[in-house]
């Protein structure tokens, strides 16, 4: 092939469209295409507006690839031109093969052997060394291990994709003699030299949905498309395949895209994608900031992967008509088009764009169902935590190590499956405004608590103990990704579920009885689906036959799956009698032998995996005819196959491949049936799902001593006896270190009585003396930090509906937004300094608390430490100004907790006649430079922050220690003579009208 020829082929191989999925390459028509790009992990990809490629079988167009390439290296090659985005595993024999760069990229993740050999593709710009080889570079791993050597690859943010071989050498040599009457294969032999192979399956991180080592993704996974517009106004899209919940929404955003970073802490995407011209550089420092958290916090070795995706420059009508004709060709239902048409353009855009992503990896179904369409923004009964308040609270991630331990989600979480524990995160992420919902998920969780061990409780507990993640084999099924023992299993789980509430006594499960709407409306749900579909499921359970369906590794898993109450059993039993006819016939054969042979009791033998075999000892072999072919032979004996033998074990395996194929298609028939109950499912798994949360939260109500609070409309905070829940939980554990000798030990966490805007309860109280603000002072490490986020912490407790680590007499008001500005810590990741980030978090709060206070919604505010990312006069003027706008240009829709160093703001309480009330953290003084923390909130002042004692517990060396309080002492005499000389100046100039207020202010 001549250097034009191949400068010719590869020019008009970047002209091509790309291929789908489904092309079936013959390397006897090497018609290629490919992207320009050919970087494994493209920054950019580029997708028209209007996708409409189509399988297209690969012809020669007179080009020839490289002489010295086998075949196999030539389709090969074929593939990678068309997948330059992808590492390919393509199945050769009973392996799966990498080539070329591939193969060096795996070696190194995966740790296997590398074959040296030509790494480029490119055959007219090789790699620096392929001129050493004839052959493409390889490694290789077993079949069985696929999916695990997989997970690595997709896990280090690889697209992968799998190149199955679809024809079979018994299919290939049994065409030309047995399929003349025959249209049940399913695959067409060629008279190529070499198998067909087939792109099959294509995995990302967010599309893996075969991977059943999800112990660290319960909810995440989903991929995000976000579209970005002028006057930052983006749109999302995100998709969880493991749920099939598609989440979408638009909004405008400020500077610091902390609604977009909201809804990433929310989403838990595992992919990100950008699309469109407008992309700020904004947007993308909140993502990678996003990764950067996300690396410092996962722990299932799993990063972040996102790139920008060009859209077309279509006109914005043109766009929106291509858009729509294309989601109508996708065969989507007259409803789901009206909604979506309905919708602006560039939300649009990205429902498109997520679509097509998906379709590419045969996982687009999800859109078929609009239920499964969801807005972020729809918090008609929910609070949406935000971002700051899930990391400051330690609600889901320890501020440590980054882990579950030590967090909220840890201590609630007592969820018997995943899909339990799904619903569970979901309601703590989404914490209940409205006030009837979160007394129903009380008065079940008060049930299952004085009723554990009754039989309603039991039976259901039990059939979730063990229980496999019915919503993720569901949405496998759901997209024909599900093997048949894991079909088996769920058939046989839903059938178990249905058949409990089938066979309940209505009067165990009556209204009177529960006291609770919600677990009454469950039971009741359950048993009408139960009298519903029960028969329906068990007949598609009854048509399975158990055992081999839960043997994987026997070929019978395919072969005998079902019996004989299979819809189409027919089929299966004519295949059937084809197969054993040629039995039949092969007993027939071997009596002929017998006679030839004279030998009455001579059998066929298999020796390594070779069946169908005639021994013949050395000293008999003149009896053997001379068209007998020699297969193998040892010292004594020689083995043969008769010319009738050879044909009929031919015509088995051809006719055992028809077989496997038939029941391949049948088996996706049976599981299009199942499909045709994905509602009903759906539903039924969801409600299994809340069971199992509340069942969840009441055992942590149980174990803990967590109480019942009394509910109110206005913003109202009335603790009795109230636990911080994660240092009490900690404390348990015995994993808090106490380092002060002197501090108070105990088993249990210190209590503390708080009450907040209680005037505002007493309807006796007629002065406008409401104290909506506390101030909270005290010393370093005395826990006033700890104390803010207990507040915060109960009360998003109290509202996804669990009880609190409080006494039974407990308020609580009902808030429609928590904001927490907390830590003085630089942002690194954003390139922010201490007092920017105080300052922005600052504005985003009022923001927030200015619009619910307009709307009428209470807000509770946690700030500590206001003001000391910078100089202590413009600290204390920010902080001062902040407290001030709170105390005048709000209603009584507010509770704020004010934790500060600044003494000065504690002229407050008595300028605002109660409104800011002080507090301070207790602690006792044992000599002049000891003291002990009583952890015990007290009202009044403190009298200093004691940071010089805190620097003796910390551990630092006794002459700093030392030092330092001597350095104290000084500024505070200093302090004192330069207030006194004030006073005499005053005295000595006789403004005495001024000393009255002055002395005041000491």
């Amino acid at each position: 092939m001549s250097q034009h020829s191949i400068s010719k082929f590869f020019s008009n191989v970047k002209k091509e469209k790309e291929l789908s999925n489904d092309v079936i390459l013959d390397c006897n028509n090497p018609h290629t295409n490919t992207n320009v790009n050919v970087d494994l992990k493209p920054k950019i990809t580029k997708r028209k507006a209007n996708n409409t490629e189509k399988s297209t079988k690969l012809t020669n167009s007179n080009k020839k690839l490289k002489s010295n390439l086998t075949e196999f290296e030539k389709q090969i090659l074929l593939f990678k031109l068309n997948h330059l985005n992808k590492l390919l595993l393509i199945q050769n024999g009973y392996r799966y093969k990498f080539f070329g760069n591939d193969a060096l990229i795996a070696s190194k993740i995966l740790n296997i052997k590398l074959t040296n050999g030509k790494l480029s593709y490119d055959l007219n710009n090789p790699s620096k060394n392929d001129y050493l080889y004839s052959t493409f570079a390889s490694a290789s791993i077993p079949i069985e291990r696929l999916l695990i050597h997989v997970r690595r690859l997709i896990n280090k943010g690889y697209i992968v994709g799998i190149v199955d071989q679809i024809e079979t050498a018994a299919i290939r040599d049994g065409n030309g003699d047995f399929n003349e009457d025959d249209d049940t294969l399913t695959t067409k032999p060629t008279k190529s030299k070499i198998f067909e192979r087939k792109l099959t399956n294509i995995y990302s991180p967010g599309t893996f949905i075969n991977d059943d080592d999800l112990e660290n993704s319960v909810n995440g996974k989903s991929i995000i498309f976000i579209n970005e517009s002028i006057n930052n106004y983006i749109s999302i899209v995100s998709v969880n395949v493991f749920t099939s919940n598609i989440v979408y929404d638009e909004f405008n955003d400020n500077f610091n895209r902390s609604e977009l970073e909201l809804r990433l802490y929310h989403l838990e995407p595992i992919e990100i994608k950008t699309i469109g011209n407008n992309i700020s550089s904004e947007t993308i420092n909140c993502i990678k900031n996003f990764q950067k958290f996300n690396s410092n916090t996962s722990h299932n070795n799993s990063n972040i992967s996102y790139n920008h995706i060009q859209s077309s420059s279509s006109s914005p009508s043109k766009l929106f008509g291509d858009i729509i004709s294309e989601f109508q060709e996708n065969d989507l239902n007259n409803e789901i088009i009206s909604f979506l048409s309905n919708l602006q353009l560039p939300l649009i855009e990205c429902f498109y764009e997520q679509f097509q992503y998906l379709k590419e990896f045969k996982l687009s179904s999800s859109f078929e169902f609009l239920e499964n369409y969801k807005n972020f923004s729809d918090i008609d009964n929910n609070i949406i935590l935000d971002s700051s308040v899930l990391k400051n609270l330690e609600i889901f991630n320890n501020l440590t190590t980054g882990s579950e331990r030590g967090t909220l989600f840890e201590i609630l979480n007592n969820t018997l499956t995943k899909f339990g524990q799904r619903v569970l995160k979901n309601w703590i992420y989404r914490p209940l405004i409205n006030k009837n919902l979160i007394i129903e998920r009380y008065d079940a969780i008060d049930f299952m608590i004085k009723k554990s061990n009754s039989l309603q409780i039991e039976r259901v507990v039990n059939l979730l103990k063990n229980c496999p993640d019915l919503e993720l084999i569901h949405s496998r099924i759901h997209y024909n990704k599900s093997n048949r023992r894991e079909v088996y299993i769920f058939l046989r789980k839903i059938v178990d579920i249905l058949k409990m509430f089938q066979n309940v006594n209505d009067q165990l499960f009556s209204q009177d009885i529960f006291n609770s709407d919600l677990l009454y409306n469950f039971y009741h749900d359950f048993k009408k689906f139960s009298v519903d579909e029960f028969d329906n499921i068990n007949n598609l359970l009854d048509m399975i036959y158990s055992p081999a369906a839960m043997d994987l590794k026997s070929s019978n898993n395919i072969t005998d799956y079902f019996n004989e109450k299979f819809f189409k059993y027919d089929e299966i039993q004519t295949s059937n009698d084809k197969i054993q006819n040629v039995y039949n016939e092969l007993d027939e054969e071997l009596l002929n032998i017998r006679e030839i042979t004279k030998n009455k009791g001579l059998k066929y033998l298999k020796i390594n995996n070779e069946p169908y075999l005639i021994e013949i000892r050395k000293s008999n072999i003149n009896m053997i005819p001379n068209d007998w072919i020699r297969i193998s032979a040892t010292a004594n004996c020689i083995r043969f196959r008769s010319p009738q033998t050879i044909k009929l074990y031919k015509k088995l395996k051809y006719y055992e491949e028809l077989h496997k194929q038939l029941c391949n298609r049948l088996f996706e028939e049976f599981i299009n049936k199942i499909k045709t109950y994905h509602y009903q499912i759906s539903k039924l798994i969801n409600k299994l799902g809340m069971f199992d949360a509340l069942f969840s939260l009441s055992i942590a109500s149980s174990n803990n001593n967590y109480n019942k609070p009394n509910l109110v409309d206005i913003p109202i905070i009335k603790l009795k006896n109230s636990r911080n829940p994660i240092s009490e939980y900690l404390l348990k554990q015995k994993t808090v270190s106490i380092f002060n000798q002197n501090s108070i030990k105990s088993s249990t966490y210190i209590e503390n009585d708080f009450n907040l805007n209680t005037d505002n309860f007493n309807k006796n109280n007629n002065k406008n003396t409401n104290n909506k603000i506390a101030l909270i002072t005290g010393p370093n490490m005395g826990g006033k930090s700890s104390f803010m986020r207990q507040v915060g912490l109960i009360t998003i407790m109290s509202q996804i509906g669990s009880f609190i680590p409080c006494d039974k007499n407990s308020i609580l008001g009902i808030f429609n937004n928590i904001c927490i500005r907390i830590g003085s810590n630089d942002n690194i990741f954003q390139g922010k300094s201490t007092f920017q980030i105080e300052l922005m978090e600052c504005k985003k709060i009022l923001d927030i608390v200015l619009n619910n206070d307009q709307n009428n919604k209470n807000s509770l505010i946690l700030i500590d430490e206001l003001g000391r990312g910078t100089s202590t006069t413009d600290g204390l003027s920010i902080a001062w100004s902040v407290l001030d706008y709170f105390i005048n240009n709000f209603n009584n829709n507010i509770a704020v907790l004010f934790i500060t160093h600044f003494k000065q703001l504690e002229k407050f309480e008595n300028l605002t006649n109660g409104i800011v009330k002080n507090y301070f953290m207790g602690y006792k003084l044992i000599n002049e430079n000891d003291l002990m923390f009583t952890y015990k909130l007290t009202p009044g002042s403190s009298n200093g922050s004691y940071g010089i004692y805190c620097a003796k517990l910390s551990g630092l060396p006794e002459i700093i220690v030392n030092r330092s309080n001597e350095i104290s002492n000084k500024m505070e005499s200093k302090d004192i003579l330069n207030e006194l000389k004030k006073v005499k100046k005053l005295i000595n100039t006789k403004e005495m009208y001024k000393l009255h207020n002055f002395t005041e202010r000491l």
